[in-house]
């Protein structure tokens, strides 16, 4: 609400009468409101200000605020000029400068860095607190990245129970809905609820849970890969699923690099895999045998 002024109506009169100040800047000069201002304006039976000639200004912040109408849920439109790509622009004295970098200036006390648009989803608006310059939306940026790395601030407690009465672990429930282990555990000691011992795996048998049968006796990986090779990490070693799959069927090392000699990509079937041994010896004896039919 306007705070009541205690400026008599003959001042205000004078300034309108002298044509140099907008409504607003009269406004803000006297502590009335605008409309109060308008209303005597059109008593007085003067021009609104921009007929026949474009206003005149005493600061900027008049020119900005002559056309920024607040709207619906804090936004403000903008009234005033645009460029051909549609930017609001202030124009003051012969300058015409950006409305967005305006109303920055106005409302967070700085010049603004890099670039500078609306981040509340609406067109246009030139609402300060609306606006964004380019390290507020980098420093956004990187604080959103690390909320979805640490994930949801509050995991309901129901849904970590009925994981418990699941029997997984904490580390899994913690994993699995983005919480913290140490409340998985707090409240595992409040439903009194025993520890899940974590067993491992034998080396084979966790393999072969990464694997499916698919037609013509292939074996597809069905775990991770690291730059498209497929990988198994198990007790803390990483191993490439060929050279296990490898060791499965042979009683050496392999010799060089392994992959399916069968001509399906990411096969890993051990009677498909091939290192350079096996197809060094595989090339000689085609060799021998079209060298003995020529």
């Amino acid at each position: 609400m306007p705070r009541q002024s205690t400026v008599p109506r003959e001042e205000i009169v004078a300034l309108l009468r002298a044509g140099n100040l907008t409504e607003s800047a009269i406004a803000e000069q006297t502590g009335v409101s605008r409309p109060t201002v308008a209303s005597i304006r059109k008593t007085l039976g003067l021009p609104a200000p921009g007929k026949g000639k474009a206003p005149e200004y005493a600061t900027i912040t008049d020119a900005f605020r002559a056309h920024a109408v607040p709207a619906a849920d804090g936004h403000v439109e903008w009234t005033g000029v645009r460029t051909g790509a549609n930017a609001p622009m202030v124009r003051y004295r012969r300058d015409s400068l950006s409305a967005y970098r305006v109303a920055f200036r106005l409302h967070h006390g700085r010049d603004p860095e890099g670039v500078v648009y609306p981040t509340c989803g609406q067109p246009g608006c030139v609402a300060g607190a609306h606006l964004a310059d380019t390290p507020m939306r980098q420093t956004a940026a990187r604080a959103a990245k690390e909320a979805a790395r640490r994930g949801p601030a509050w995991v309901p407690r129901a849904e970590i129970v009925a994981l418990l009465q699941e029997g997984h672990s904490n580390r899994y429930i913690g994993r699995t809905l983005r919480t913290n282990p140490l409340r998985v555990a707090r409240i595992r000691a409040e439903l009194g609820l025993p520890t899940v011992e974590l067993r491992v795996l034998p080396l084979e048998e966790a393999w072969r849970a990464r694997t499916r049968p698919v037609d013509g006796g292939h074996l597809r990986w069905t775990g991770t890969y690291r730059e498209g090779t497929p990988v198994l990490t198990h007790a803390g070693q990483h191993y490439t699923a060929y050279r296990v799959g490898f060791g499965f069927v042979h009683d050496r090392e392999p010799v060089g690099r392994i992959y399916p000699g069968c001509g399906v990509a990411r096969c890993v079937e051990p009677t498909h895999l091939e290192d350079r041994t096996i197809r060094q010896t595989l090339s000689t004896q085609l060799t021998s045998i079209f060298g003995a039919a020529a």
